[in-house]
Formats: structure tokens, C-alpha cells, sequence
């Protein structure tokens, strides 16, 4: 059975450096415009996990020291991911975004453009700032592997071409190497030898594609599990890990009536495909595959010496296969 984790909880020794990381984003994007003050902030008044920024902390601090300036890389890294999501709602012609309108849908998509790009320069001018070298690559490359998952994901994510092959490629791209480049900064930023640093690269990696797959595999869970509607991603035409799974199980003749289901996406072929999904085992093998993630993550951080640090790393890795939220 799965087992709910409370995130807050796990995070709670970053409390002080997270609240200073809230600050620092208000400070970085506040410019006395307040069309654009208020695009730029608005995803993050109704606040958000937090995972990228945690995990700069976490891997900062790994050999029990906190480099001075660690909280301003943190905040950086939730600026982009944060532009990254007021692009995406454009894309995606979204209408919420963690419980509220999206920029676009609140301020049009000229706003959001605009906002989104005045976000990336803020975040990578602070770590630029920060004058050591060897950040900037690493958060730029982060940021350029997002945009092009987002481009991957517009030519390979149909119904009629997608496949596991792609659908682990856009979610490396969109997802897991930001969170990956995040993990390296943190020890970058604290010093740490090369292979340290690469081998928090690869627990960064690993953890993101466990991440991902859960969220997508969340949404085919019973909304009484996860406390809201189902189904969202397959009514917006986006194809998951468990779909791909049900439709690999199938026979001709079955693969092609849930491949029109998903291309006619209405409330009634969902009821179909989310009753199929279940029989299918489809929910199981995504978490399965996910928690394959989280072990080789484990296996990236073993030669670290152990601290509350490394041990909130594996709790935060748990979280992301063990989570209704």
C-alpha cells in the first residue's frame, strides 16, 4: 500500500533557508512595475514545493557546511523552473496553476511572455553574479534541456507516434535534468570534489524521473486518493507512462479503439480508459518503474558519509514514489 508523506515535514530543517529563499525570489523580481511585479511573483504567492530549491540546500550541505550565497542559487533555480511553468500555461492554453488563474489566463499571453523571460534573466543574472564559473553552464544547461523537452514533447508526444522511448525522453528533458543540474549546484557551489558533484548529478537525474512518472501516474488515480479530479492530463491530449503501458497490452483491434479514445479525449472515453487502466495494472508498473528510479538515486548518494542532510535526500526520494500531491 502506498503511504502518504507530508513534504513540510521532510523539509522542515530547510524551514529557515526556504522562508529566506521566498524572500530572495520577491527581492530578485521586484522592479516598482507592478504589471510586472505582480505577473512574476504570482506563482509563487500561493507558494509550491519547493523541490528544486531544497535540493541546492541539500546538496550544499551534505559535508555539514553551508557555503555563504547558497540561498540565492536556490532561489534561481525556482525562478526558472517558475518560467518555465508561465511559458508552459501559454503552450497549454492552461487556465490554473496551483489553485489559481495562470498569468496568462490573468494577464493575457503578452504579459506571460514577457513575464517568463524577465524571470530567466533574473535568475541567471544572479548566478552569474555569484562569480564562480562553474554554475552558470550548469543552470543554463538545465534550463536549455526544458525548452527543448518542451519542442521534443510538441513533435513526439501524439497519440499516433508516441511511444516509451519518447515519453522517457521528454520527461528527462522537461523534468528530471533541471532537477538533476539543481542537485550539482548545490555541491558546486559548496566545493565539492568533481565526482561528488556528478554523482549528485545522477541522484538529481534519477529522483526527477521518479518524480515524473508519479505525477503522471497520479492523475489516473482515484480522485478520493489524491483529493482532485483524474484525468486531466489525458482530456489536455498529454499521453503517460501508464497509457503507453495499457496500449502495449493490448491486442490490434483494442489498441485502436483507445488510441481514438485518447485522440477524442471526452469525460465518457476517459471513464473507459481510467476502468481499463486499473485492470490493466498499468498504476503499478509506473510506481514500480519509479521506485527503479529512486534505487539507482540511492545507489548515487551510498558513498556519502551519513548526516541529516543525506538522510533527508532519501527521505525526499521516497516522497516522490510515495505521494498523493
Amino acid at each position: 500500500m502506498i503511504m502518504a508523506l507530508n513534504l513540510k515535514e521532510i523539509l522542515n530543517p530547510l524551514s529557515e533557508y526556504l522562508d529566506k529563499v521566498d524572500k530572495d525570489i520577491k527581492l530578485k523580481l521586484n522592479t516598482g512595475i507592478p504589471l510586472l511585479d505582480n505577473s512574476s511573483i504570482h506563482l509563487f504567492i500561493k507558494g509550491g514545493k519547493k523541490v528544486r530549491a531544497s535540493l541546492v540546500l541539500l546538496t550544499s550541505g551534505l559535508l555539514n557546511h553551508m557555503p555563504d550565497g547558497i540561498v540565492e542559487i536556490a532561489s534561481a533555480t525556482e525562478i526558472v523552473h517558475a518560467a518555465t511553468l508561465v511559458h508552459d500555461d501559454i503552450i497549454d492554453q492552461s487556465i490554473l496553476r496551483r489553485g489559481g488563474l495562470t498569468v496568462s489566463k490573468k494577464w493575457g499571453n503578452k504579459v506571460a511572455v514577457l513575464a517568463g523571460d524577465y524571470m530567466y534573466t533574473r535568475a541567471l543574472d544572479s548566478v552569474v553574479k555569484d562569480g564562480n564559473p562553474l554554475l552558470f553552464p550548469v543552470i543554463v544547461e538545465g534550463t536549455n534541456d526544458m525548452v527543448k523537452g518542451e519542442l521534443y514533447q510538441l513533435q513526439y508526444s501524439d497519440i499516433n507516434v508516441i511511444n516509451k522511448e519518447h515519453y522517457f525522453n521528454i520527461i528527462e528533458l522537461k523534468t528530471a535534468r533541471f532537477m538533476a543540474a539543481c542537485a550539482k549546484l548545490g555541491a558546486i557551489k559548496a566545493g565539492l570534489p568533481k565526482e561528488m558533484c556528478d554523482d549528485l548529478f545522477l541522484f538529481g537525474l534519477n529522483t526527477g524521473f521518479a518524480f515524473q512518472i508519479v505525477d503522471d501516474t497520479l492523475d489516473v488515480i482515484d480522485d478520493k486518493l489524491t483529493g482532485k479530479d483524474s484525468g486531466n492530463d489525458f482530456m489536455d491530449g498529454k499521453v503517460t507512462l501508464p497509457f503507453i503501458f495499457l496500449l502495449d497490452k493490448l491486442d490490434p483491434r483494442e489498441r485502436e479503439n483507445f488510441i481514438n479514445y485518447a485522440a477524442n479525449p471526452d469525460k465518457e472515453n476517459w471513464n473507459i480508459v481510467k476502468d481499463e487502466l486499473k485492470k490493466s495494472g498499468a498504476i503499478d508498473y509506473s510506481i514500480e518503474t519509479a521506485k527503479g528510479y529512486v534505487n539507482k538515486a540511492f545507489e548515487n548518494i551510498k558513498k556519502f558519509p551519513d548526516s541529516e542532510f543525506k538522510n533527508i535526500l532519501i527521505d525526499l526520494a521516497n516522497f516522490f514514489v510515495n505521494r498523493f500531491y
